[in-house]
């Protein structure tokens, strides 16, 4: 006969565990399954575990409560997939344990003392194993993911041989430990570095004398929202961080592709205010040793004067890793000189020279048999030895940059020298024996080329005198426009566009789709165009681009918006439209508290589209 102590136990056992799945603990005796879940009491993050989307593998994991895009922060078992039978919670020792049948997957591997110890999910997203003194005993914080939330640190602790560094999921559906690692370089330039595999990929210009700067926030949104601090001990160097609202969202994440993103939760979508690296320029040791990078050129990738294609094969071939050499050694003696290179982000991996002037910094460079080049500025003096990194050419109407003193054999000077005087000799021959009108004549053909093979300057375009179709046009038939004449599209540079955005800084940002963001660009007589840049990851290729320029060039409509062109440099894809202060209208057609009182949308929506348009709209 069974007794009603061991039939009702299975229903107290039921009761026990869904009371327990409600709270923020997790004591011994209970665990989680996968149906079942702890929520912190503030209700901001939630502990169980999780399916990846198309993936038959389970993992525990924290995300955000109510959040359901992206919202995974902290992964148990990276490494070690589980299936729907697994469950999570406390063993008999105290550790944290994931079982599955006669497997046993330690989250926690410590000797206590007792086993009297619970587990509670903060509303920090911090999971925290803790005595009953309260004592915490093991946080998740010390053991990150791929998120980098406020209150965790980002450094190393040599005492404790702690390491608070972030790995990526190995993709978008697969949280295993990805090939990108965000940690703090333990050298004394204290740098934020992203690494893929053992190689650096990326890594901070700055160190960390301004920590705030780090991740190169817009001033007035660091100071707004974020309050960073930096530890820094013999042994021990983090930087931490908090959000002075506790009603804003945000976190730093190192994703899949290697990118440092820094998002914010806002109007239900996660928006990216900031990601690193942000060009291919900023990408660690992209253009190889001995070369300088551009953003704005093409080929993005040159070697330094006096210096040549280590591989020129690869070089060719765009892949510009192997860097470049010298074309002569230097001589080590007086017979070397300098060659100045202007507007330039200088190498990375400097030394710091105290001296008194300009010549006492050339001197010391000079007297150094290793050194590749100097620098001064305001008595400040910096030798770089050794192959150059990262050096950057910015572009000529670029008030920022600093003057890079290039050491060269005096091999490479005369030759530069004598290039400079043939040249000179050739100019002046050339105007001595050309008339002023064939001498104009001939400026303005190559203009008119040059302008054509890399397209017009977006600065200098008149918006008020951008294509259109005529009155006349309006009338025809769609099949007869299109087989009558293309439309022709004004093509810009990437330069121009570039300076318009002011390289496409963050506060021009006015927004961001799923094929890439649009910035607002200023002319030079003040019209302003909006830029939607495609990403490369937007899926969005060329056939597209042309079909969406073709199609709203065609359809000039004084209700649509204009395109005025487009700039396909390299391997960017971007178009140029007219920018709507006003916002666009569908903000009047669906706004529910515009003062406009729209009784069929569809009928003017239908009669809208027939006044003006450029080929004529058959209507049911």
């Amino acid at each position: 006969m069974v007794s009603k102590t061991r039939f009702w136990y299975p229903f107290i056992l039921l009761m026990f565990l869904c009371a327990g799945a409600a709270m923020d603990t997790i004591r011994p005796g209970n665990h989680l399954n996968s149906s079942t879940t702890v929520v912190s009491v503030g209700e901001m993050f939630e502990l169980g575990f999780f399916q990846p989307t198309d993936s038959e593998h389970y993992y525990v994991g924290i995300w955000y409560k109510n959040i359901k895009e992206d919202p995974v922060v902290w992964i148990a078992n990276r490494d070690y997939p589980v299936t729907a039978s697994a469950f999570f919670g406390i063993s008999d020792d105290g550790n944290l344990e994931i079982k599955q049948g006669r497997i046993i997957y330690r989250v926690t591997d410590m000797t206590l003392p007792n086993a009297n110890v619970s587990a509670k999910l903060l509303d920090s997203g911090n999971l925290i194993l803790r005595d009953e003194n309260s004592s915490i005993l093991w946080q998740s914080f010390d053991f990150p993911s791929h998120t980098y939330l406020p209150g965790m640190k980002l450094g190393y602790d040599t005492r404790i041989q702690s390491t608070w560094s972030y790995v990526s999921w190995k993709s978008s559906n697969d949280p295993s430990p990805g090939n990108f690692t965000l940690k703090l370089d333990s050298g004394p330039e204290k740098q934020i570095m992203i690494l893929n595999g053992d190689a650096i990929y990326w890594r901070s210009i700055r160190s960390w004398g301004d920590s705030s700067n780090y991740f190169e926030f817009p001033v007035e949104t660091r100071l707004n929202m974020y309050n960073f601090s930096f530890v820094s001990e013999s042994d021990t160097a983090y930087l931490t961080y908090n959000i002075y609202r506790n009603d804003t969202i945000s976190r730093f994440t190192i994703d899949a592709t290697g990118q440092l993103r820094q998002l914010l939760w806002l109007d239900n979508e996660w928006s990216v205010l900031n990601s690193q690296p942000g060009q291919p320029c900023e990408v660690y040791a992209y253009c190889g040793a001995n070369s300088s990078c551009s953003n704005v050129s093409s080929p993005i990738c040159s070697c330094l004067p006096g210096y040549k294609p280590s591989s020129v094969e690869f070089w060719n071939n765009g892949d510009f890793k192997e860097g470049c050499s010298r074309k002569n050694e230097l001589q080590c003696g007086k017979n070397d000189g300098f060659h100045m290179l202007t507007k330039v982000i200088l190498p990375q991996k400097q030394l710091t020279r105290e001296v008194q002037s300009f010549g006492d910094c050339r001197s010391s460079c000079l007297s150094n048999c290793s050194c590749s080049g100097f620098s001064y500025t305001d008595r400040n003096c910096s030798i770089w030895t050794g192959e150059l990194i990262n050096l950057q050419q910015l572009p000529v109407n670029n008030s920022s940059g600093t003057d890079f003193y290039l050491k060269l054999a005096a091999t490479d000077l005369e030759t530069k020298k004598s290039s400079s005087n043939m040249r000179r000799a050739v100019i002046v021959s050339v105007t001595v024996t050309m008339t002023v009108f064939t001498s104009a004549f001939c400026f303005w053909q190559v203009k008119v080329k040059r302008d054509k093979r890399k397209g017009q300057d977006l600065l200098s375009f008149e918006v008020t005198m951008s294509p259109s179709h005529t009155q006349e046009e309006q009338c025809k038939g769609r099949w007869q426009v299109e087989h009558e004449k293309e439309v022709e599209i004004p093509l810009f540079s990437f330069s121009s566009v570039s300076a318009a955005t002011d390289n496409f800084s963050f506060s021009n940002k006015l927004g961001e789709g799923g094929f890439g963001p649009v910035y607002k660009g200023k002319l030079l007589k003040g019209d302003e165009v909006a830029v939607k840049r495609l990403s490369r990851q937007s899926g969005q290729g060329w056939d597209e681009l042309k079909n969406e320029a073709i199609l709203i060039g065609k359809l000039q409509h004084k209700n649509l918006v204009k395109v005025l062109g487009c700039c396909i440099e390299r391997d960017e894809k971007i178009l140029i439209y007219e920018y709507l202060p006003n916002k666009s209208l569908d903000t009047l057609l669906f706004d529910t508290n515009s003062f406009v009182k729209i009784k069929s949308a569809s009928n003017i929506g239908s009669h809208a589209l027939s006044l003006g348009c450029s080929f004529c709209l058959l209507n049911p």
